[in-house]
């Protein structure tokens, strides 16, 4: 990562590294999750900006595959199975997956 003025931007100083080399894996990992969590959110944050500026004219907005999923859930009828198959077919549409469902 670099900065406006070319340096290079310190993303793990020292005291940081000699913590996490002294954490037990459990710690380690919730460590890494909570990073990972983190710029997720920042990520979806950013994306979220370029969509509604690209989307604005149209009315177009992003969709959230998990709100879609606990809708989907909550039809009376379908089971677990068959909301599998259903969020398959959404995430291939949308580049998720490729044709073979991976």
């Amino acid at each position: 990562m670099t900065t406006d003025n070319n340096e290079v931007e310190q993303i793990l100083d020292r005291d940081t590294y000699r913590r996490i080399k002294k954490m037990d894996r459990a710690t380690l990992e919730g460590l890494i999750q909570d990073i990972f969590e983190r710029g997720r959110k920042k990520g979806l944050a950013e994306a979220g900006e370029i969509v509604d500026e690209s989307m604005a004219d149209d009315g177009g907005g992003t969709l959230d595959l998990r709100a879609v999923e606990a809708e989907i859930r909550g039809i009376k009828g379908i089971g677990e199975k068959r909301v599998e198959e259903i969020m398959l077919i959404f995430e291939k549409h949308l580049g998720i997956l490729d044709e073979e469902g991976q």
